[in-house]
């Protein structure tokens, strides 16, 4: 049987330093909230407001334990309202000309960098990750554990790129943030299994090693005019099955 794996649900948030710390709020440390579901963390008593370019959040939370350095994660939708565009998945500087504000009860601070879109990812323990057949920094496709509701109102799909961070620490979870939760329609706890390794966007969808074939394969085979072969223990997408079987493109 698969192993299932809880589903947390991130909000926009920040983590900062014991120096931005002191700036914005004038404490030296951050008071529980409450514990969150990895080892050490914690939702903090502090909130900040964040401003950007476009809009602003007057209630923005800081999670524990205290960093090094401030990472603010946000949202595509967030990103649209304060009006920036942060990279997914990596801290780099925002492009030129756009900045947020983070403003405390005691200070404010303006920040160019070290903002970006959250990239899916799965929290694993040595031990769970030899049990699924991952390493760090693998990539997979999950789909949801279970469907719920009624079924013509389901949002259920399959989650691709999504990467494998392993430590010794981790408690086994993946985690998305708001945008992905509401279009697959999941919430924290909900559960998840690994469908396959994620697989690159040009490859070849007759390969044989191809274990999910999706819309964009099927899509890549109309124009290059292939067959795909379909084989035992191979998935196909609802949707990659529709346009494939319209246009006549599997092959057994």
């Amino acid at each position: 049987m698969q192993k299932l794996i809880p589903v947390g649900v991130s909000n926009r948030h920040l983590h900062v330093s014991r120096e931005v710390l002191e700036k914005l709020f004038g404490i030296s440390e951050l008071t529980v909230y409450k514990s969150l579901y990895q080892k050490g963390e914690f939702a903090s008593e502090q909130i900040v407001e964040m401003i950007g370019p476009a809009g602003k959040f007057s209630h923005v939370r800081i999670l524990g334990a205290l960093r090094n350095y401030v990472q603010v994660e946000v949202s595509g939708t967030d990103a649209y309202h304060l009006g920036i565009h942060p990279p997914v998945g990596k801290f780099a500087a925002l492009p030129e000309g756009e900045s947020v504000t983070l403003k405390g009860p005691k200070g404010s601070l303006v920040l160019t960098e070290n903002i970006m879109i959250a990239r899916r990812h799965i929290h694993i323990n040595p031990t769970d990750a030899a049990e699924l057949g991952v390493k760090d920094k693998d990539t997979v496709f999950v789909a949801p554990a279970h469907e719920k509701g009624d079924k013509m109102e389901s949002r259920l799909c399959i989650m691709g790129n999504v990467l494998i961070r392993v430590h010794e620490d981790f408690l086994l979870q993946m985690h998305i943030d708001m945008d992905e939760a509401n279009a697959i329609g999941l919430k924290t706890g909900d559960q998840v299994f690994i469908v396959s390794n994620s697989i690159g966007f040009y490859e070849d969808p007759t390969a044989p090693d191809k274990k999910l074939i999706t819309e964009s394969d099927v899509r890549q085979a109309i124009l290059k005019k292939q067959k795909i072969l379909i084989k035992k223990g191979i998935i196909v997408t609802p949707a990659a099955r529709d346009l494939g079987n319209a246009h006549h493109i599997f092959t057994n």
